[in-house]
């Protein structure tokens, strides 16, 4: 496993552009974005990590080896991404409002988030302040427990969450490689305004600004049409 990472360490890397054209950063060779249909089609695997299974393609998905997730295969890394149409800016209780944010979500599906690292960074090309977070989700339906190196980042006129996630016995291996990739990112325009990081964590329509509201949302869409 140390050889394997290794050896991803060496590897160059490909450009990735979302479809809103807000960012790009560098990933390896052959990752791409995971369709609704293939998500679909992953989550019907008892052994997928829960963020495989949900993917809209201009505001919740995963980046990734999609071929080998479709085979079964889910021994590698991956990046979910989240995005929004406004930014935020960090009040001075981010970590409280982060921390209480997942404990709820927690709460409503079951999964417990076990949060630690909460800070500021500059990350990317621009170096862009950022928060990042390492938070480990664990859940009670069979399905795998992961590891998140987050990153809530402001993208001038939008909101993206970034969360390089992996098995949690292979994250502090793997967490120096994430760390070469964030170290890429680029965004098309940078910080415009500075709404607040509550009101944006809390307000429904825009699913909390961040990746646990968005999947609350979703898992309880996914409960009703069963």
């Amino acid at each position: 496993m140390l050889l394997a990472a290794a050896a991803l360490g060496q590897e160059p890397l490909q450009r990735f552009e979302n479809r809103n054209g807000t960012f790009h950063i560098g990933l390896p060779a052959g990752w791409r974005q995971v369709a609704p249909n293939e998500a679909r089609r992953i989550g019907e695997l008892a052994n997928a990590p829960e963020p495989l299974r949900l993917a809209q393609p201009q505001s919740f998905y995963a980046v990734g080896p999609v071929d080998r997730w479709l085979a079964g295969d889910f021994t590698g890394p991956w990046l979910y991404v989240v995005e929004q149409q406004a930014e935020w800016y960090v009040a001075d209780d981010f970590v409280a409002q982060l921390t209480t944010m997942w404990a709820d979500r927690g709460t409503a599906t079951g999964e417990r988030h076990e949060l630690s690292g909460i800070r500021k960074e500059l990350v990317g090309e621009q170096q862009v302040e950022v928060v990042v977070a390492t938070r480990t989700t664990t859940r009670t339906d069979g399905r795998p427990p992961y590891r998140c190196l987050d990153v809530y980042s402001p993208a001038g006129s939008s909101q993206v969450t970034l969360s390089f996630s992996c098995a949690p016995d292979r994250f502090a291996t793997l967490e120096p490689e994430f760390r070469r990739w964030l170290a890429t990112l680029t965004f098309a325009r940078v910080r415009k305004g500075q709404t607040s990081l509550s009101d944006r964590l809390w307000t429904p329509i825009l699913t909390g600004g961040a990746v646990g509201l968005v999947m609350l949302l979703l898992w309880r869409h996914t409960r009703s049409r069963r």
